[in-house]
């Protein structure tokens, strides 16, 4: 199991569960209220080096996570946030990279979107990236494919609710991400209640 674990993003939903989740390992949580984390992410990997520095696994959560986001936070914010976190992980020996990826990386098969979006779009990038820093360093990655998340919600609308995931599964999801050893990346959906 991994030592020290970096989640980037870990004020959000997601990452304020995992926290929870991971009370008993050594996790450094990093969001933007954090010095600026969010411009050092759009900086380049050199601006957030310290950061990583000693972790042995990285959970990348931070993006906008609206599906309908612009260009500019979407597609150029999202997927450079990525590439900045993927090169951090070269220069810091980082064994194990985790993408908080989106059902939306394929939303015609969910029935989401008959066009691609820019979140859709900086998702399947963040995977590719994702997928080449595995084949490129030979350790393991995975790329999960939440569906819709909010744990103080009670019920989403229809839609939502068809492809909701709940704590408790999520919580598994992430879980196995962390003990899984490869080679190379895996994609999984991560949708649906646990019980």
């Amino acid at each position: 199991m991994p030592s020290t674990i970096l989640i980037t993003g870990a004020a959000g939903r997601i990452g304020r569960t995992l926290l929870q989740h991971w009370q008993g390992r050594t996790v450094v949580g990093l969001d933007r209220v954090d010095a600026d984390l969010i411009a050092d992410l759009l900086q380049g990997p050199d601006a957030c080096a310290s950061a990583f520095a000693g972790v042995e696994t990285v959970v990348h959560l931070a993006a906008d996570p609206d599906p309908g986001s612009s260009f500019e936070s979407g597609s150029y914010g999202n997927t450079l946030a990525t590439l900045t976190v993927v090169g951090a992980c070269l220069r810091a020996d980082v064994r194990r990279l985790i993408l908080a990826s989106s059902v939306w990386a394929d939303a015609p098969t969910w029935g989401l979107s008959d066009r691609m979006t820019w979140y859709a779009a900086s998702k399947l990038a963040g995977e590719a990236l994702v997928r080449a820093w595995a084949d490129q360093t030979g350790n393991p990655a995975v790329c999960l494919r939440p569906g819709y998340f909010d744990p103080e919600a009670s019920r989403a609308d229809d839609f939502n609710e068809a492809l909701r995931v709940d704590v408790a599964s999520l919580c598994r999801h992430f879980d196995e991400a962390l003990a899984w050893t490869g080679p190379g990346c895996a994609i999984r959906y991560a949708v649906g209640k646990l019980g």
